[in-house]
């Protein structure tokens, strides 16, 4: 059964069941009059694909949805599936219920220590997606050297991720934000791709620079000795990368790419446009 904790604009938990995934149920813990005259469960029925429930509250939002998803998690014997962590106290509760979960989003400002994103990124395995808001980490001399195990990251205000947490990962698509990463580190990743021997399963990458120093600066030094072909047609590239089950990325239009063959027939497209750098790796359908 897919389970999800959400805190985004209305705390709730949707569950969806695999006979019937296409209506959901949805327990919203939300303070109403009506709440006083029901001892734990109130149906609301308005939308008759959509089954609401909605939780009594006594005072303590968190306590009282933690508890539920302990309760339906046991009942049903199915595991977390999506989780927003919106405050601090989530993490340590998550790791001890359930330190494997397929989708993980940690909102802006949520980590405020180094400490902290060891303990999360030693602990917590995301199997599907893991994203992380900006942290309240202020060392500038801060790094992170070891991959993240997810197969999606997305990462904001990511200066103190490095090259050798990409080279040394099995990501199939990476995005950060405002990255520190200088366009030498781009040029060896691209250089590891074509040979072959790292980067086996990257589908998609994305690094969103915090500064821009002039495009054919970037592109000189991105490229450089490097065997890639201009192409000023689309020959055959999606446009669009899976992002995971339910959500489709569509790329942005861009007139020119350089492409990167490599020796398993693989073709990696090189773009850059302003502050961003995109690498999508593809091959031609015959």
């Amino acid at each position: 059964m897919d389970i999800r904790l959400k805190f985004q604009f209305l705390s709730h938990i949707s569950l969806r069941f695999p006979n019937d995934p296409r209506e959901p149920w949805f327990i919203f813990h939300k303070k109403e009059k009506e709440s006083l005259e029901y001892s734990y469960f109130h149906e609301i029925t308005n939308d008759p694909d959509v089954r609401h429930l909605l939780l009594k509250d006594n005072g303590n939002v968190i306590g009282d949805l933690k508890q539920m998803v302990e309760h339906i998690c046991e009942v049903f014997r199915s595991p977390l599936w999506v989780f927003d962590i919106f405050e601090e106290s989530l993490i340590e509760w998550i790791i001890n219920l359930q330190p494997t979960i397929r989708y993980v989003f940690i909102e802006d400002g949520v980590i405020t220590s180094i400490e902290t994103l060891d303990r999360v990124l030693k602990n917590l395995k995301v199997t599907e997606h893991f994203y992380l808001g900006s942290t309240e980490i202020h060392d500038e001399e801060f790094e992170v050297t070891e991959p993240i195990l997810s197969g999606f990251i997305s990462i904001a205000r990511s200066y103190w991720f490095t090259l050798p947490a990409i080279l040394n990962g099995n990501n199939s698509i990476i995005r950060l934000y405002d990255s520190m990463l200088p366009h030498k580190d781009i040029n060896t990743i691209l250089k590891e791709w074509q040979r072959g021997l790292k980067l086996r399963n990257l589908e998609y990458l994305e690094i969103e620079h915090v500064m821009h120093r002039g495009i054919r600066d970037d592109d000189l030094e991105v490229l450089e000795d490097l065997n890639f072909t201009p192409n000023l047609e689309n020959a055959g590239r999606p446009r669009k990368v899976q992002i995971h089950d339910e959500r489709t990325y569509w790329l942005p239009h861009v007139p020119f790419v350089c492409d990167l063959v490599r020796d398993d027939g693989m073709i990696g497209s090189v773009s850059y446009n302003y502050r961003v750098f995109r690498f999508q790796v593809w091959r031609r359908q015959i």
